[in-house]
């Protein structure tokens, strides 16, 4: 089959990252059902998350565990079987985590970061002979506030995977949780063949995570925010004492007024990148379940109608439940109805 420049799909979340973890969950969570029916819905791929504690042994410290290797080689074989792509993208693992900041070793130590090398090394040669297509997503959503610390690990790691692999595509995400607005500095440090640079997408924050319980930063800043339209009573909340991160995220979004036009120009770092050449893409995006429904709606319109636009590809967060899904959870594990009129508007990316 023939491997798209422009992945457009779905990340499987929930399944083998951020889950239980359990045998019986990973069984029965997704099947082979789930990659046909994305693929008959028109899309060419998915972005596959898994948790390093989930993969290795040791609590994720290596070495592979075998019959989870198996199995994920079986999941691999599913994907190719309906025709799609799959972006394997690593989670979580015990250097590194988006939710926990506090686990940064891996540009503060470097036998951590030389051990973080050898689970890679050790999974991109366990998958070498697979042939089903597959992009190694190298990290997701790197913490490191300075530039200079993702891209020393970032450079290490490709040129570790470049030695195991060299044909392989290799995905590497942007700095400060994938922001956008770092690309420039990844891409200026870090080059090579069989390279795409990732970054995800949530501008503006107090539109898409609004009431969400785990952003912290949003907690102080209690109203409702509609999308199209600027964020209400910014200039009130400024004028109020409020934790830094807060304020922060306040004078940013809180002086735009959110819409079409200003969802492309924040994303021209991007279509920076693309005009000199290079490949791009946007590993997550999505509003949370609880904001207004008219503004997830139009709010996603906008962003897939942009990123087409700019001939980036993209994965939509989430497939199945976390919040975001086009499959949502209702009650204890319990899946509602498919929200048809989501995917309707993500198909227009495609």
């Amino acid at each position: 089959m023939t491997i798209p420049s422009r992945p457009v799909g779905f990340n499987l979340g929930g399944w083998l990252s951020q889950s239980s973890l359990t045998d019986e969950h990973t069984k029965t969570f997704l099947s082979k059902k789930d990659f046909k029916a994305i693929a008959d819905w028109g899309f060419n791929s998915v972005r596959l998350p898994v948790d390093g504690q989930w993969l290795f042994q040791k609590k994720g410290r290596g070495p592979l565990h075998k019959k989870r290797l198996v199995f994920l080689k079986k999941v691999l074989g599913w994907a190719g079987d309906a025709g799609l792509l799959t972006i394997l993208d690593l989670h979580q693992t015990p250097w590194h985590s988006f939710g926990k900041p506090e686990l940064e070793n891996l540009w503060k130590s470097e036998e951590d970061l030389t051990a973080f090398c050898g689970i890679w090394a050790e999974l991109a040669h366990a998958l070498k002979r697979v042939k089903a297509p597959l992009w190694f997503d190298l990290l997701n959503e790197p913490t490191a506030r300075d530039p200079e610390d993702w891209n020393h690990v970032a450079s290490r790691l490709y040129r570790v995977l470049r030695m195991e692999d060299p044909k392989r595509v290799l995905v590497i995400e942007s700095t400060f949780w994938a922001s956008v607005l770092r690309l420039k500095d990844l891409a200026e440090a870090v080059q090579g063949p069989n390279l795409v640079y990732s970054f995800h997408f949530y501008l503006p924050m107090l539109v898409t995570h609004q009431k969400a319980p785990w952003w912290k930063d949003g907690h102080p800043y209690g109203q409702e925010v509609h999308y199209p339209g600027p964020i209400p009573e910014a200039k009130e909340y400024l004028a109020r004492e409020l934790p830094s991160g807060t304020r922060s995220v306040l004078e940013y979004e809180g002086s735009r007024v959110w819409n079409r036009d200003m969802l492309r120009e924040s994303l021209k770092p991007a279509a920076d990148l693309i005009r000199a050449g290079n490949l791009l893409y946007c590993g997550e995006f999505g509003v949370y379940e609880k904001a207004p429904r008219a503004t997830r709606l139009n709010w996603t319109r906008d962003t897939v109608a942009v990123l087409k636009e700019l001939g980036v590809g993209w994965s939509y967060w989430n497939y199945k439940w976390l919040d975001f899904g086009v499959w949502p959870k209702t009650g204890e594990n319990e899946t509602a109805p498919l929200d048809q009129e989501m995917l309707d508007i993500l198909k227009t990316g495609i």
